[in-house]
């Protein structure tokens, strides 16, 4: 299942929120995210009300799994997206930060054109082959790409 995924930035650990790529529905909220065959999108659209830039910034990709997942108006994911508890997460966690090699850190900076980029780089970062998305903000891709 394609799907938009992106985090209320201005709000600290809120859930991650998960829009069909195909309607534009948001389907529900979550925890953690994998995706795979992923692109890092930036788009900014203008000046809102208090002058400064507001900037949307989500990962669009193939959702594999998912945590803690709370359907928005009863819209449910795909039968073939897995849904993993917290304590499945956690390993998860400990094998990608112990992966260096493997997965590499990101980070989204909305006051910069690139949007995504390596983390402590100035490397932007465009596509992945996979992607780990946690509602603190930390995002893990693998084969990131430019």
């Amino acid at each position: 299942m394609r799907v938009n995924v992106y985090q209320n930035l201005k709000m600290k650990n809120s859930p991650l929120s998960i829009r069909c790529a195909v309607s534009g529905l948001v389907l529900g909220h979550a925890y953690h995210a994998e995706l795979h065959d992923c692109r890092f999108v930036v788009q900014s659209s203008g000046q809102s009300r208090d002058s400064k830039r507001n900037v949307h910034a989500w990962v669009i990709g193939n959702l594999e799994y998912v945590t803690d997942f709370l359907p928005f108006k009863s819209r449910e994911l795909d039968g073939d997206v897995i849904h993993i508890t917290a304590s499945d997460l956690q390993l998860i966690r400990w094998v990608t930060e112990d992966s260096p090699t493997v997965f590499k850190g990101v980070s989204c900076d909305t006051s910069r054109s690139e949007g995504y980029t390596l983390k402590g780089t100035e490397i932007g970062v465009k596509k992945s082959e996979a992607a780990s998305i946690y509602c603190d903000g930390a995002i893990y891709a693998r084969e990131p790409k430019q």
